[in-house]
C-alpha cells in the first residue's frame, strides 16, 4: 500500500513473507495454500499450523511491518514513494505492482525485509517482479548494515549483563535451507555464518561461547542444513546455565520466532534445566529503521533495468506436468551424490529426482548437462 502523496516516478517496494489474514482454520488454510502455490495442504498440516498460531495468540507480523514501512516512508519524504506487499497474503506483490503502474511509477527499488539472500526465500519475491512499465533494482542482502549488527550486539549484551558470571552460550539460528543449497552457490549459508561472526566480534565472544544452528525446516522430502536447533540441544552432553537464542535470519516477531523459538526451544530448555533467553526482535526499533534507510540510500541512485523473472528465477515448488516428464527430465540431469546414494539403497525405480533439484541443476549448469 502506498504511503503518502506521490511526488516522484521512483518508488521503494518493501516486501515481507505474509501471514494469515484471519486466525481461523480456513484463514490459515488459505495462507498455507498460497505458500504451496495453490495446492491445498493436507488437513492435518493445516490443523498443526492453525494450532501453532492459536498457541501464540496470532501473529503481529503485518502490524509490525506496516510500522516499519510508515517510518521509512516518513524519513524518505519526497525522495521516493513507498509501497508495501506480501509474498503470500494481501496485499500481494503483483497487485501492488499494478497499483504502482497506475500511479505512474517508472523505477522501483525492491527491499525485501529479510537481511540475507537465498534461492529459497528472496528469489521467491523476485519471481513476481514483472512489469512492462517499471524498471527494477533488487537489493540482494543487507545483513552487514552496522546499525543492524549493533542492534543485535547491544541486545545480546543486555542479556549477558543480567546473566553475570553464570555460564552461557549464544545460539545464532536461521531458517534452514535444503543441503542442496551448498552445491549451487546459494550465498545464504555463508552469509549467516558471516553475520554471526560479525556480531560475536563486536561482543568479544570466544569461539566456544557461541554456535550456529538452523530452525523451521519443512518436510519436502530432501535433506536440510543441520544442526537443527532442537536436535543440537538434545545432543549436547553438557549444558551451560543459560542459552541465548538469536534468530538473526528474521527482523520481526512472527510465528517462526514466537513458536519455533519461544515455545519449542523454551520448553526444551525447561526440560533440560537451562534458562532460556531471546533478545527482542528489531521490529520497528530506530536502529533497524536506520539500517533500512542506509540500505535504501546506498542503492536508490543505482541502476534500474527491465526484469524478466521467467528467465532469472524458477519456482522452487513447481511440479512437473506428469510422471513421464519427471522420468524424461531425470535422464538429462546429473544427479547429486545424495540422490545417487538413495538410488543405491532403495533402487532406481523407487527414487525420483525432486523437481527443485532439477531446476537448480539447470540454473547452475544449463539444461543439457552431461549425464
Amino acid at each position: 500500500m502506498e504511503q503518502g502523496v506521490i511526488m516522484s516516478k521512483r518508488a521503494v517496494l518493501m516486501m515481507t513473507f505474509g501471514s494469515p489474514e484471519e486466525i481461523t482454520y480456513e484463514g490459515v488454510a488459505e495462507f498455507f495454500t498460497n505458500i504451496r502455490r495453490g495446492v491445498r495442504p493436507e488437513p492435518h498440516e493445516i490443523q498443526t499450523l492453525y494450532d501453532n498460531y492459536v498457541r501464540i495468540g496470532g501473529t503481529p507480523l503485518q502490524r509490525i511491518t506496516k510500522e516499519e514501512v510508515d517510518l521509512v516512508a516518513t524519513a524518505l519524504g519526497n525522495q521516493a514513494s513507498v509501497y508495501f506487499a506480501n509474498k503470500f497474503s494481501r496485499p500481494f506483490i503483483t497487485d501492488t505492482i499494478k497499483e504502482m503502474e497506475n500511479d505512474g511509477i517508472e523505477e522501483c527499488l525492491c527491499l525485501i525485509l529479510e537481511p540475507h539472500y537465498s534461492y529459497y526465500s528472496v528469489m521467491g519475491y523476485e519471481k513476481f517482479l514483472e512489469s512492462g512499465q517499471i524498471k527494477f533494482q533488487i537489493i540482494k542482502d543487507w545483513y552487514r548494515e552496522p546499525d543492524l549488527l549493533h542492534y543485535w550486539a547491544d541486545e545480546i549484551q543486555k542479556v549477558l549483563d543480567q546473566i553475570g558470571d553464570d555460564s552461557y552460550k549464544v545460539i545464532f539460528s536461521a531458517h534452514s535451507v535444503p543441503v542442496l543449497a551448498l552445491d549451487f552457490g546459494d550465498p545464504y549459508i555463508d552469509q549467516i555464518y558471516d553475520n554471526s561472526r560479525l556480531i560475536a566480534e563486536i561482543l568479544g565472544l570466544e569461539e566456544e561461547q557461541y554456535t550456529n544452528t538452523w530452525q523451521s525446516e519443512s518436510d519436502i522430502g530432501i535433506p536440510w542444513i543441520k544442526p537443527d536447533v532442537l536436535e543440537y540441544l538434545r545432543n549436547e552432553r553438557e549444558h551451560p546455565d543459560h542459552y541465548i537464542f538469536v534468530p538473526i535470519a528474521f527482523i520481526s516477531e512472527h510465528i517462526e520466532v514466537l513458536f519455533d523459538n519461544d515455545v519449542e526451544c523454551k520448553e526444551l530448555c525447561q526440560e533440560l534445566g537451562v534458562a532460556y533467553h531471546r533478545p527482542p526482535m528489531p521490529n520497528s526499533d530506530p536502529r533497524l529503521i536506520k539500517a533500512l534507510l542506509s540500505t535504501i540510500q546506498s542503492h536508490i541512485d543505482g541502476d534500474y533495468s527491465d526484469y524478466q523473472p521467467q528467465l532469472e528465477t524458477f519456482d522452487e515448488l513447481e511440479a512437473p506436468s506428469s510422471t513421464s516428464q519427471i522420468l524424461e527430465e531425470e535422464n538429462d540431469i546429473q544427479m547429486p551424490d545424495f540422490v545417487k546414494k538413495l538410488i543405491a539403497k532403495k533402487g532406481r525405480e523407487n527414487v525420483k529426482m525432486p523437481y527443485l533439484i532439477k531446476k537448480m541443476l539447470e540454473k547452475k549448469y544449463g539444461k543439457n548437462m552431461i549425464k
